[in-house]
């Protein structure tokens, strides 16, 4: 078959001598051991070059955008100057030999029509003789071996042709491999951009410094960590950075938001269930817990999880094991907990909503993320990192906030901290018709005018319901955090509780 490429391998292997069988094996077992593209084809030329004993080798694939082939490797003195060079695929023996899908010997390329003489004009180089064998996978060409120069101005003989076939038979399928791999890992990495981009800590301010120091020092531990903050601050962003940093980056970060799952489910969503654990379990399922273990697993909203999986939570803490639901297998984890709430977890412990002990163990290393009203030098920092993100999303030319809408955003109290701000961005960049971001793209709501006194209400009454709105709104900016907030209104932590009670009372 030889000369058509419909002999099988083991025919061709039974021709060849015992050292060139072992120099195939030997190249096999270097091709098995790495993935790195560059090193396979600088192993393949440097086998053939060898098994054929030949002066050259070079290695081309096919740009199928181009329709031309590439020097991807090439062995020599002249391999710096082939790298910009290619050959068209209607010439040249390299073109030929993918057009045919042929081996092709010439033995004197002075009388052979195909020859491309430009290349050797480029180089330096004298080519004499060439041998070109097709790389070939699942009836489709990738690329061409060439090898160049028989020593001694020998002709090349059937065993070399049958050599370079084994060769290229078996670097068809590991370039391949190495492609795939290589495109996976491009892939992976233009992913882990988007991902840091979407989750970028954008900021200056002192406050927010100060928070991401403290999660790097806290990173490089397994500390259990308690983030304090209103919604939207960029708890889980700080969450995942406190992962990245960590020696468990490479591993899982689950996230977990125990508000949003229905009590029924949250048992079974945190740790799991064996089938038959209850109706439609028709299969063994892992929790959250066991799918993030060796990494990390985050827990928004903390507050919100119901008293009998607080117990159950407190256990995989002290003793980081479980259970499945209608399971009896103890399952040990090691994982990194990261807790957060925009509630006070001291006060939901007074009224018995919270258990003391919990509260204890997430609360080792609390870290509080200040609102975005109190470090409004970010807005226009993430004004901008937002606007890029949605206008290369949308594919909009939209790159410029007007000074009016500038103004406005930084005048906005931002109840809804950074994850408002994103949005209303996300809105104006849709609305936008110009590359400039103005007032007619931005919904935001007014800022809201004074209270009036209702029909009926005297004075100690407005003055009454003002003195509590002032009072929630000043809870509200410090995160929930009672002690700091009678602090700023300068009042004893008792009678603001005093306050409080006696307005849900009434």
């Amino acid at each position: 078959m030889c000369h058509s490429y419909t002999c099988s391998v083991e025919s061709i292997i039974r021709k060849i001598g015992r050292e060139e069988l072992e120099m195939l094996f030997q190249m096999a077992s270097s091709l098995s051991s790495t993935l790195e593209l560059s090193k396979i084809l600088n192993i393949i030329i440097e086998s053939a070059k060898t098994l054929l004993k030949a002066e050259a080798a070079s290695l081309l694939l096919l740009d199928e955008a181009t329709d031309e082939l590439y020097f991807a490797s090439v062995t020599g003195d002249v391999s710096e100057r082939l790298k910009n060079l290619t050959v068209p695929l209607d010439k040249g023996i390299a073109g030929a030999c993918v057009r045919t899908g042929k081996v092709k010997i010439v033995n004197d390329t002075s009388h052979d029509r195909d020859f491309y003489p430009q290349i050797d004009k480029q180089t330096g180089f004298e080519t004499k003789s060439i041998i070109a064998a097709p790389l070939t996978i699942s009836g489709k060409t990738i690329g061409v071996i060439e090898v160049l120069n028989k020593k001694n101005n020998k002709q090349w003989t059937d065993e070399e042709r049958e050599l370079l076939v084994i060769i290229a038979l078996q670097s068809a399928q590991v370039i391949q491999n190495a492609q795939t791999h290589l495109l996976m890992c491009e892939q992976q990495n233009l992913l882990r951009s988007e991902i840091d981009a979407r989750y970028a800590i954008i900021s200056t301010s002192t406050q927010l410094k100060e928070v991401l120091k403290l999660a790097e020092k806290v990173a490089a531990s397994a500390t259990t960590v308690l983030l304090i903050g209103e919604n939207g601050t960029g708890k889980e962003l700080i969450a995942r950075s406190i992962h990245r940093l960590s020696s468990r980056k490479e591993s899982p970060f689950i996230s977990v938001n125990c508000a949003a799952i229905p009590n029924t489910l949250l048992e079974s969503e945190l740790f799991g269930y064996e089938r038959g654990a209850f109706t439609g379990a028709t299969s063994q399922r892992k929790g959250r817990f066991e799918l993030a273990n060796k990494g990390t697993i985050f827990l928004d909203e903390i507050g919100d999880l119901p008293l009998e999986t607080q117990s159950k939570l407190l256990r995989v803490l002290q003793e980081r094991e479980f259970e499945r639901l209608g399971g009896t297998k103890t399952i040990k984890i090691d994982v990194r907990i990261i807790a957060a709430t925009n509630q006070n977890l001291e006060e939901k412990i007074e009224h018995k909503l919270f258990r003391e002990d919990l509260f204890y163990r997430l609360n080792v290393f609390p870290i509080r993320i200040p609102p975005l009203r109190e470090r409004k030098e970010d807005i226009p920092l993430l004004a901008h990192h937002f606007l890029s993100i949605y206008a290369r999303e949308m594919n909009k030319n939209v790159t410029r906030i007007s000074t009016d809408v500038m103004d406005r955003l930084l005048n906005y109290p931002w109840p809804g901290n950074v994850r408002e701000l994103q949005n209303v961005l996300e809105r104006a960049v849709v609305l936008a018709n110009s590359e400039t971001i103005d007032s007619t793209c931005l919904m935001l709501p007014s800022k809201p005018s004074a209270e009036r006194a209702a029909p009926g209400e005297g004075l100690r009454e407005v003055v009454e319901r003002f003195k509590m709105n002032f009072i929630r709104e000043t809870i509200q900016r410090c995160g929930g955090n009672q002690t700091e907030a009678s602090k700023i209104l300068k009042i004893q932590p008792s009678y603001l509780s005093r306050m409080l009670h006696k307005s849900k009372k009434s």
